[in-house]
């Protein structure tokens, strides 16, 4: 199963273009707008505002150097565990614009399918037996308890709003972590978003094995 899913990358050629922006005289929107239509046809190593990115992402990401990336702006579906999603919520330029809810909803889960193959059976049994006594009683208090008792692998599904150099520093610091979704999640990124592979190698982040 894909963790990053139904995404869209924005301004991206046009956040290229922007980063020479420090090193002119007089803005030319029409000529921002022809450089931009020329990217969007390729992409080479020969063009010049793809390699001052490059040359600018060669600095340390907290430099201010490489802030041109924080305008290519992605949303996304992400599909983690809430283990998972606790630990993305550290992340001050990553929104979570919406998602499922268990408080909204934990008592209509498949708990059979909804859970990864890390949480004990035992455990799904019991919150199944929890769920049925809910949606018997309805009281309160049987679904403080059957939400409460929820464990944390629980999947759930959340769209959210990012940009590359947040997506940048996350994969840097859980391209190796001990959960498999975020290992997952960050291999997605080199292999689902342009250019992202080409700006962790030129961060020196990752060895250009080409």
């Amino acid at each position: 199963m894909n963790v990053i899913t139904n995404f869209r990358v924005y301004d991206l050629e046009e956040t290229l273009i922007s980063s020479g922006y420090a090193m002119i005289e007089e803005y030319d929107e029409q000529h921002c707008i022809e450089q931009a239509n020329l990217l969007k046809e390729e992409i080479t190593g020969e063009n010049r505002h793809y390699t001052r990115a490059l040359k600018l992402l060669k600095a340390p990401l907290n430099s201010g150097h490489c802030s041109f990336a924080k305008g290519i702006v992605v949303n996304m579906d992400i599909t983690f565990t809430n283990k998972a999603w606790i630990e993305f919520q550290r992340y001050h330029f990553a929104d979570i614009i919406t998602g499922m809810s268990t408080m909204h909803r934990i008592s209509k889960f498949d708990l059979e399918a909804a859970f990864n193959e890390y949480t004990d059976s035992v455990i799904i049994e019991r919150l199944k037996e929890l769920q049925q006594v809910y949606n018997e009683t309805k009281s309160k208090e049987d679904y403080l308890k059957l939400l409460y008792s929820t464990p944390a692998g629980l999947k759930m599904t959340g769209r959210i709003s990012t940009n590359y150099l947040q997506l940048m520093n996350i994969w840097s610091q859980r391209h190796n972590h001990r959960l498999p979704e975020w290992r997952q999640f960050c291999d997605e990124l080199i292999v689902k978003l342009p250019l992202f592979k080409e700006f962790l190698i030129a961060n020196g982040q990752l060895q250009d094995c080409q």
